[in-house]
């Protein structure tokens, strides 16, 4: 969960910090207008799944892709028509996360076990945890990113290594929201981008439009006779 909106902000993050990057995403976000653009940039975000490839290659997608960020928020068993078990998604992700760089970073929930059997079995590149929840007893020492005071929804204190870094002021509701907007700062910071203007660019970030989003309801009138 949580694919098409975290790929968004992250793309908005980066547009606001003047990246102008390309993005391909499995929505519009409504800052843009489009789903897609090249860019005039190196930086491209492209929202990654497990899905296969084509009729003729049934790897994943996303192990054709050579990230040097890599965000893994949640794993769960998807796909049915694709997979046996969580545990063969799971070997996906594992291919995908050994053939990153070691100079990339991997962006992980900490409060995932699926992701933890993912990089227990192998990873090069610099582990960024992260763990949206504000209770200190759901934590460890290794969750350099943290949420610290929720003030309302849409509203919280961002931590790094338990320093405050600024509040998020955005639209998005939800725990699930904050675990997002957590992820993307993190990955933000990891190409440069300093997380009080990641944070500030959440007061301006709007939605998605996604698949399934209801557009509109129509009133029938029956005859009678």
């Amino acid at each position: 969960h949580g694919k098409t909106t975290t790929s968004a902000i992250l793309a908005w993050m980066l547009e606001y910090a003047g990246y102008a990057p390309g993005f391909l995403i499995g929505g519009v976000p409504e800052n843009f207008g489009v789903s897609a653009r090249l860019g005039s940039s190196d930086f491209f975000v492209i929202e990654a799944d497990e899905y296969d490839t084509a009729f003729f290659d049934k790897r994943s997608k996303l192990v054709h892709y050579r990230a040097r960020t890599a965000i893994l928020n949640n794993l769960e068993y998807d796909h049915a028509d694709i997979f046996a078990d969580l545990a063969a998604i799971e070997t996906q992700f594992h291919h995908w996360v050994r053939a990153m760089p070691a100079q990339g970073a991997v962006v992980v929930n900490a409060a995932e076990p699926a992701l933890a059997r993912v990089l227990a079995r192998g990873c090069w590149s610099t582990q960024i945890r992260f763990n949206a929840s504000n209770q200190a007893s759901d934590v460890t020492p290794g969750d350099a990113w943290r949420i610290g005071n929720v003030v309302a929804e849409g509203q919280f204190d961002v931590l790094l290594n338990g320093a405050v870094q600024g509040t998020v002021h955005c639209g998005l509701t939800g725990a699930h929201n904050r675990s997002n907007v957590l992820a993307a700062v993190a990955a933000a910071r990891h190409v440069g981008i300093a997380p009080a203007v990641s944070i500030a660019a959440m007061s301006d970030f709007v939605s998605v439009k996604r698949r399934m989003e209801l557009k509109g309801q129509r009133s029938e009138e029956r005859r009678v006779g």
